[in-house]
């Protein structure tokens, strides 16, 4: 049966509630949505559906969570305005199909992950027309299954209609996550900002992730912070040979940001410590891809891809 959607309540289910995915909720639930939270760890789920969704530090804030689901296709049952998909980058290839199955005709999907063209995953199979993509600024670690420790944000997000069918979507989303705390803006153009937070991802977590430092641990470390300027500096030159113009002071910006992280954990590093796939393929494999594309050399993005799928691979049996 159908939840039926009978005022101007905007209505989110968010798939995937990491600490991205949580926060997002979090400040939609504060802000008046309906929000369903989906994740397929039952526990996970059941605390937040009875504990609430808990943020901390940076970000603090303690809301209920009244609607719950365990898997893509329960989502059918709600009519639901806006999907935030908020899983892992790798798992799309599993989700999308998923919710090509599910999703109703004037429902939107927002694709809320880290790298460089995921959103056409989701409108190659939806359509561009129900396409959305945000980019957040904002990071953290789940402390206990409904609580977030988010070590920083520098606002603003964004999010971007891939065409002007979305556009409200966009708008309205934008306004509910600023009223709650969470500043976020539409931009003409959200590539440029796509790139930007590709970049940073780029430098600065897969090195976390061979050497198992933290953030600071690395940008303190003088060949570390060497290495991290070399990724911006080549990622920078694809970049701009793919058309995008960079402020004078940009790599300056990115050296602030990253060093602003703090003690903070990558998920790529995350991800290798629980056996997991990694993002490198959409971060400093898409950047290498770009490279080859404009006859750009990356041996940089090259040489991290290659290590971190080492370091991915299962270990052998004695």
């Amino acid at each position: 049966m159908i939840k039926n959607n009978n005022n101007d309540q905007m209505r989110v289910g968010v798939i995937g509630m990491g600490p991205v995915g949580a926060t997002l909720a979090a400040h939609l639930i504060d802000a008046g949505a309906m929000v369903v939270a989906c994740d397929v760890d039952r526990e996970k789920v059941d605390a937040m559906k009875d504990g609430g969704i808990r943020l901390e530090h940076v970000l603090q804030k303690e809301v209920a969570v009244s609607e719950v689901c365990y898997a893509v296709s329960e989502l059918k049952q709600y009519d639901l305005d806006l999907i935030a998909v908020a899983v892992k980058t790798p798992t799309l290839e599993v989700v999308v199909p998923l919710l090509a199955e599910t999703v109703t005709g004037r429902t939107h999907v927002m694709c809320v992950q880290n790298g460089l063209d995921n959103e056409l995953e989701i409108a190659r199979c939806l359509g561009k027309d129900r396409t959305l993509r945000m980019s957040v600024n904002y990071a953290g670690g789940m402390t206990a299954p409904n609580a977030v420790d988010v070590i920083f944000f520098n606002p603003p997000n964004y999010i971007a209609a891939l065409t002007p069918a979305g556009e409200a979507t966009a708008n309205k989303t934008a306004e509910l996550l600023t009223s709650s705390g969470l500043e976020t803006k539409v931009p003409d153009d959200i590539r440029d900002h796509i790139w930007i937070k590709a970049i940073l991802n780029s430098a600065l977590s897969p090195v976390c992730a061979i050497t198992k430092l933290t953030m600071r641990e690395v940008t303190q470390f003088p060949p570390g912070l060497e290495l991290v300027e070399a990724l911006i500096d080549e990622s920078v030159r694809v970049a701009e040979a793919d058309g995008l113009k960079f402020e004078e002071g940009f790599k300056e910006f990115c050296l602030k940001y990253l060093k602003g992280g703090g003690y903070h954990r990558p998920s790529m590093l995350v991800d290798l410590d629980n056996g997991h796939p990694t993002e490198i393929d959409f971060l400093n494999g898409r950047i290498a891809h770009y490279g080859r594309k404009h006859g750009v050399a990356t041996p940089y993005n090259d040489t991290i891809t290659a290590l971190v799928h080492m370091l991915e691979l299962p270990p052998k049996e004695e």
